[in-house]
């Protein structure tokens, strides 16, 4: 008699490409990012914006860098997540609806 062929359990993390799941787990990955470097406290690096430094102990080509990045990962959370949020739950509807018309 043969054994039970074993499941293969996926990760917790995986999910199918633009699923619900996916787009969830891409706003907390978004939303994750953006806290560590708030964290980081690279938020005093955006006086670039003005013209000006926000450590003299770091080099002006690096603070504008950092400055960037936090830029660019602020506005990914305002942005992005929100929509990944949005269209999770409008593609979780979406399949509810037509799973509920096909039988």
């Amino acid at each position: 008699m043969n054994p039970p062929p074993k499941t293969v359990r996926q990760p917790w993390w995986s999910a199918d490409f633009c699923s619900p799941k996916d787009f969830v787990r891409h706003g907390l990955l978004i939303l994750l990012a953006f806290g560590v470097v708030h964290f980081l406290g690279l938020r005093e690096f955006t006086s670039f914006l003005n013209g000006t430094t926000g450590d003299l102990n770091v080099n002006p080509d690096n603070a504008t860098l950092l400055g960037v990045v936090y830029v660019g990962f602020y506005l990914a959370a305002i942005l992005l997540a929100p929509i990944c949020f949005i269209a999770a739950a409008l593609l979780a509807l979406w399949e509810r609806h037509q799973a509920s018309r096909s039988t």
